[in-house]
């Protein structure tokens, strides 16, 4: 196989061993046409000092640090910016996954030999329970609401054969240079929470494919990163990120039809639920839901702006991307 060049960004925040053992993985891969680009979200761990102690004579790896933590998607966005430009093909990584030796090899083979692929993940097992499968993409119904395809499920090779996913998981998502060229990478306006699903649906709409190759396998930590804050912040945190992408994400990528038929009816379903959790007493709930819509409307210009670039480059109709959704 023709050893393309691949550079794998990971974004590491306050985990450093976890960040160390990925990197340990990352090299000893049988794929050996690659580069590692590092972004340390800020971290007050010591991750930096760790990282360059332990790989300082690594000329594959690049550290570099940021001022403060800038989120999954601004992140990935400026590792992207120090990758090579003889890369074709990048691979987003968290830092709480151990890459199998031949994973990269088997999943930039298949893209190599089928172009139509944007976009693609391998297998995500769970490192919690190695027999268990944490991810074998992910799929959303009408409204936008997304699950993990396979997860918490025994492997019993059910998903091991190459497919058709809505979306790659952000966790281990390899894309093809010329894809994003066209369609763009992360919004940055997301921070965390549906970034992954988002370019996914631009990605079938710009008439690329997204695929599940399941020979490629990782192994995932799932929810380190959020293992530092507070219960209360933690609920408040996700609740609002995930509903102002999720709603943003519907908002810039759908037909203005199936905006007027799921997107409205759903921020309705909102209001009522966060005025009932507000009756309820669970005010950091309701909170979260009315200032994530409070979010959209402050940007309704930027919403709009991104908008008609996704429909300037829409080459297929919602009735072909909703034919690989989930009926609602």
């Amino acid at each position: 196989m023709h050893k393309t060049l691949l550079s794998v960004i990971v974004l590491s925040y306050n985990g450093k061993n976890l960040t160390i053992q990925c990197l340990i993985s990352l090299l000893n891969s049988t794929y050996n046409q690659f580069e590692i680009i590092v972004i340390d979200n800020c971290s007050t761990d010591g991750s930096l000092e760790a990282l360059e102690q332990a790989f300082y004579n690594e000329p594959r790896i690049k550290i570099i640090p940021m001022k403060k933590n800038y989120g999954f998607a601004i992140g990935n966005n400026m590792g992207y910016e120090y990758a090579s430009h003889h890369s074709e093909y990048m691979l987003f990584l968290n830092n709480d996954t151990i890459v199998e030796r031949d994973c990269l090899e088997k999943v930039i083979g298949k893209m190599e030999v089928d172009h139509s692929i944007g976009a693609a993940q391998p297998k995500i097992m769970s490192m919690m329970d190695m027999s268990r499968i944490n991810a074998v993409g992910g799929i959303l119904d009408y409204y936008g609401r997304t699950w993990n395809i396979g997860e918490g499920e025994i492997d019993k090779k059910q998903y091991d054969k190459i497919t058709d996913i809505f979306y790659a998981q952000g966790a281990a998502l390899f894309v093809r240079r010329e894809m994003v060229e066209k369609i763009g990478l992360f919004d940055p306006m997301y921070f965390m929470y549906y970034e992954d699903t988002d370019l996914s649906w631009r990605s079938w709409l710009a008439g690329y494919r997204v695929k599940l190759i399941p020979d490629g396998v990782i192994y995932h930590y799932v929810g380190a990163g959020s293992k530092s804050m507070d219960s209360t912040t933690v609920e408040y945190f996700k609740l609002f990120h995930h509903r102002k992408n999720h709603i943003t994400t519907m908002l810039k990528n759908y037909s203005l039809v199936n905006i007027l038929k799921y997107v409205l009816p759903f921020i309705v379903s909102m209001l009522f639920i966060a005025n009932y959790w507000t009756t309820e007493g669970k005010k950091n709930r309701s909170l979260a839901y009315y200032k994530s819509l409070w979010w959209i409307i402050r940007h309704t210009t930027y919403i709009v702006k991104e908008r008609a670039f996704i429909q300037k480059i829409r080459r297929i109709s919602d009735k072909d991307i909703m034919e690989k959704m989930r009926p609602a």
